[in-house]
């Protein structure tokens, strides 16, 4: 019980000497507080303003590992002034290169195989909304004109046209048997054919589709196509003001219990001399 009560009057005397030290030192405290905080103000109003903005496009070539590789590119430009050499990818100005600081690409899709994540988003982060159209182009003819991208392209390209052939071939066949049967001969070249009139229309229909849908595939064939471009949006993501304010917060308060620390050791040094 003794040793309890003992224990109650230490922890209300550290209190009370706590307390005593806080008054003693609060004109310090409140000082190195001010000195921070009106230091990340300062910060805060005469740091340039960040936007971000999204878009989205559409590739039938690319990978997302691919588009963050060429992203970092791009960022390792940002990080190094490279502003000359950015600009000349880009298709834009140094000034409107300048702006930007970061650049990131990633699936819309997370969630299904990254070989079929077609959808890419697009996210920069600029300090003039201003540079966004040319901006915008300049990313979509950066990815376009990519060799790998352009050479995907053609391969591409030239697959569908073979296969479109193929099937058209394939049609005219159909369309000269249907012509066979509906003339009621049912033999060419000494051979025998035997299909129902109603299973060649079928065929037929079916060939024709698919012609049609790779047809389609074919006009839709190229490196990057834009799906929704870039939105400017008034609301910087940064500098904060509620971080920097924190970060103030604390700055301050470490400060004043450094200074209060050297006090002390300074005080218990002249005692002892």
């Amino acid at each position: 019980m003794n040793q309890t009560h003992r224990e109650d009057i230490d922890l209300v005397t550290l209190l009370a000497k706590s307390i005593r030290a806080l008054r003693r030192n609060l004109v310090l405290i409140l000082s190195c507080l001010g000195v921070t905080i009106a230091l990340a103000i300062w910060l805060w109003s005469s740091s340039p303003r960040v936007y971000e903005s999204r878009m989205l496009i559409y590739s039938s070539i690319l990978t997302e590992s691919y588009c963050l590789e060429l992203a970092d590119n791009l960022n390792a430009l940002v990080r190094d002034g490279n502003y000359p050499i950015l600009a000349q990818r880009l298709g834009i100005t140094e000034k409107q290169a300048a702006a930007i600081r970061k650049v990131t690409m990633r699936g819309a899709l997370e969630t299904v195989p990254e070989e079929d994540r077609l959808a890419i988003i697009v996210t920069v982060r600029i300090k003039d909304n201003g540079v966004l159209p040319d901006l915008q182009r300049g990313i979509i003819n950066y990815i376009a004109q990519n060799e790998f991208v352009k050479v995907r392209v053609e391969e591409r390209k030239r697959a569908y046209e073979e296969l479109i052939a193929r099937v058209a071939e394939e049609i005219e066949k159909l369309e000269a048997v249907k012509q066979r049967i509906a003339q009621g001969t049912g033999s060419s070249s000494g051979s025998m054919v035997l299909m129902n009139p109603s299973d060649a229309y079928v065929r037929t229909v079916e060939l024709l589709e698919r012609k049609l849908g790779l047809e389609e595939r074919l006009r839709l064939v190229s490196g990057v196509q834009l799906v929704e471009g870039f939105t400017p949006l008034n609301k910087p993501v940064s500098p904060k003001l509620a971080v920097l304010l924190a970060s103030g917060l604390i700055a301050g308060i470490i400060l004043a219990a450094v200074i209060i620390g050297l006090r002390y050791a300074w005080v218990l040094a002249q005692r002892d001399e």
